[in-house]
């Protein structure tokens, strides 16, 4: 192995290392776009969708003839009948058969026209589960999406908390050296700032939780090297449409595919109660057949030797003499028929037509009417049902993001306040009018507000883009 290899090789190495290093932090349309084409359900849809356009391959075909060959070699020994002549022998006879047929349906109730319009229907409904299935993986990595960000602001928050609990404690015990605190000041602090590193530890774990969810819904095999855009994300006005729920409900009809693919199965159904009533109607087939053999025990005469005559008696006269005929001595010679000339000589061709007319058949034909009758009932009670399960998804989406911007507006309020009440407090701490347990509980008290504010702010973020989803609008920031 030559230096000029290895270094070729570690060039190759470390570029490789800088090409996988250089996606960088992903954006939430990254994430989205990797999803849809990644994850497994999106996959398995996609080839659901695939089925059913072969159905719909198959039924236009329908309409095509059938065309189907046969040939088969039989061997025949002792005493069998000659295929070739239907005699009976006892030679050893060998014999070829081919043959084509083809049909064609002229007509039968519609069944074809309609199990093609059926099969169109499904393969359009296939492709609104399969939009389906893509929003709804697209709103999950939204969810995964803000989880992680919020996880990151807590996380960074908790450990602003522990920095400042830290710096308290080094100044509590400097203040204790010089006697201006009690012993009970410094422990106080100790456990604050211990208290405060169990919800750091804990922040990390969510924020570990919050990136290995992403991941795994992206279908990554690791969270190392993989992070997220921090874009400046802040909490819109609320508008006054955007809570309206019979505005946001006309909207989600028009655009959200799970009502498109009830309508299609709908429409399919209905398509099936035409397929099964046509079962009733007479059937018309025309057919065709084209069928020939050879046989080795098949012969032509290829010449004649003729031998001397002979007489034969055969009566007398009215004079009572004998009468004697001359009788020609000729034997005809075979050869075996050429297989081309037996496959020309014994070449059949047939045309017909079939009519079926069902009479009974054990009242199957009008067990399948009931059932795509029934069949046909589910459909529109499903189709009912998904409508009024979307009516109720958009009221629920619309009163949670009314929640949710209360909640926010209410935790803005507070953290203001406790602001306040914090700034107020540490000019008393310092001063020594407060005890370190009242300054504690006013800086947790701000912590948590301030907690509750990035909770709120982001879960409302997020109702709001449930509304824009059944609005039809981008996901994305």
């Amino acid at each position: 192995m030559t230096l000029r290899f290895i270094g070729n090789f570690l060039l190759f190495l470390l570029l490789g290392c800088t090409a996988a290093n250089a996606q960088g932090p992903w954006t939430l349309q990254q994430c989205i776009d990797y999803a849809l084409e990644h994850n497994l359900q999106v996959k398995q849809s996609d080839l659901n969708m695939q089925s059913s356009k072969t159905q719909v391959d198959q039924s236009f075909a329908g309409f095509f003839p059938s065309l189907n060959g046969n040939a088969s070699h039989n061997y025949y020994y002792g005493r069998s009948i000659d295929p070739y002549t239907n005699a009976f022998t006892t030679q050893q006879v060998q014999s070829n058969s081919f043959g084509l047929s083809s049909s064609i349906s002229i007509f039968e109730g519609l069944q074809l026209q309609n199990s093609l319009k059926q099969s169109k229907l499904l393969y359009l409904g296939s492709q609104y589960d399969l939009k389906k299935i893509r929003n709804d993986i697209a709103l999950n990595v939204v969810s995964a999406y803000l989880q992680v960000l919020y996880s990151k602001e807590i996380l960074s928050f908790t450990t602003d908390q522990v920095d400042a609990s830290r710096k308290q404690r080094d100044k509590i015990n400097r203040m204790m050296e010089l006697g201006s605190v009690s012993k009970g000041n410094s422990l106080e602090m100790e456990s604050q700032l211990a208290a405060d590193e169990s919800r750091l530890a804990q922040a990390q774990s969510s924020a570990d939780q919050a990136m290995l969810t992403l991941t795994q819904l992206l279908e990554l095999d690791s969270t190392k090297n993989f992070s997220v855009v921090s874009p400046d994300i802040s909490a819109p006005l609320l508008n006054a449409d955007a809570m309206n729920s019979e505005i946001i409900y006309a909207a989600a009809l028009t655009n959200q595919p799970d009502i498109k693919a009830a309508e299609y199965k709908l429409a399919a159904s209905e398509k099936g109660l035409s397929i099964s009533r046509g079962a009733l109607y007479p059937r018309l087939f025309a057919s065709g057949n084209l069928s020939t053999n050879y046989s080795t025990s098949s012969k032509d005469v290829t010449s004649y030797t003729i031998g001397i005559p002979t007489s034969s008696f055969s009566g007398f006269t009215s004079n009572g003499d004998s009468v004697y005929s001359i009788v020609p001595n000729v034997t005809p010679n075979f050869s075996n028929t050429p297989f081309r000339d037996q496959i020309n000589n014994n070449l059949g061709k047939s045309v017909g037509f079939s009519l079926q007319v069902p009479l009974f058949n054990g009242w199957a034909t009008r067990a399948s009417i009931k059932r795509s009758k029934i069949n046909l009932e589910q459909s529109r009670l499903g189709y009912e049902t998904t409508k009024k399960n979307l009516y109720k998804s958009v009221q629920q989406a619309v009163l949670d993001a009314l929640s949710a911007y209360r909640q926010n507006e209410a935790s803005q309020k507070s953290v203001s306040a406790m602001e306040e009440a914090f700034a107020f407090n540490q000019q008393k701490f310092d001063l020594g009018l407060i005890s370190s347990f009242d300054y504690l509980q006013a800086k947790n008290n701000l912590a948590k507000a301030k907690a509750d504010l990035l909770q709120a702010k982001f879960d409302y973020i997020f109702r709001l883009k449930i509304l824009d989803f059944y609005q039809g609008k981008s996901l994305t920031f």
